[in-house]
């Protein structure tokens, strides 16, 4: 009785070392779009690049997800970061970068934390695709961890939780301001491209939105701990959101 008892201990030890050990892993979202305006687009680099070297550092496994798998496309404006240049270079980057999974490929409860980096193509595949909504919805209401960078936080827009409330709804957050799309973002024609206004949708669906003041430089950067969220407006902060996701990632344990 005694050695089937302990029997028992050990295999529920194993089980939940197997657990833990499947969530410790991160899902990358990206898009399968490769132009805008006749331009190559895709997910901006260092928005890939940086937050995915943050996380192999801490020896968290990476996947990357998008709506038809396979190779993705990468564009980017003279990133020469030593970083950028030395995970762009390593294996681990060219072959996640090069076999993205399919949705359908996904199981959501091997991921602690969630990333959707910039680049326009959000806009038109990955958040109306109803397949990574819901993998985005699962991690989440599993307690996963969700952080955006720039263009990327459109992917949540109409991310539904089980209660048909938008994942968005009472979340602290910011994103890429509509100023800065209509004065300085030529590639999207000043926004005029775009489908929607990412500001205007996450405010009508309930977001406490935090939006960047460009006189006093702040609120650009936010971190919602309660809710799991970290959300930032542009692409240089792809290592203060793994930073952030890491550390709420560490605080579950």
């Amino acid at each position: 009785m005694n050695k089937l008892f302990g029997l028992l201990i050990l295999l529920f030890l194993s089980i939940s070392c197997t657990k833990n050990n499947k969530r410790n892993k991160i899902l990358f979202i990206t898009t399968n779009i490769d132009q805008i305006k006749n331009e190559p687009n895709g997910t901006y680099l260092i928005e890939l690049a940086v937050p995915f070297y943050q996380f192999l550092k801490e020896s968290l496994d990476v996947d990357i997800v998008s709506p038809k798998g396979g190779k993705i496309p990468i564009y980017h404006n003279a990133d020469t970061s030593s970083i950028v240049k030395s995970v762009i270079q390593s294996a681990a980057f060219k072959s996640k970068t090069e076999n993205s999974l399919k949705p359908t490929e996904i199981d959501f409860e091997d991921y602690s934390a969630i990333i959707i980096p910039g680049g326009y193509g959000q806009f038109w595949d990955t958040h109306k695709d109803k397949n990574i909504l819901n993998i985005i919805s699962k991690v989440y209401e599993s307690g996963g961890v969700i952080g955006t960078i720039g263009h990327g936080t459109a992917t949540l827009i109409d991310v539904k939780l089980k209660s048909g409330k938008y994942l968005v709804k009472n979340k602290t957050m910011t994103c890429f301001p509509t100023w800065n799309e209509k004065n300085i973002m030529e590639q999207s024609d000043f926004g005029k491209l775009l489908p929607y206004d990412m500001e205007m949708e996450l405010l009508k669906r309930g977001a406490n939105l935090k939006v960047y003041d460009h006189q006093k430089r702040i609120n650009y950067e936010v971190v919602d701990s309660i809710n799991r969220l970290i959300t930032a407006s542009f692409a240089n902060s792809g290592k203060f959101v793994a930073d952030e996701v890491i550390k709420l990632i560490n605080a579950q344990k």
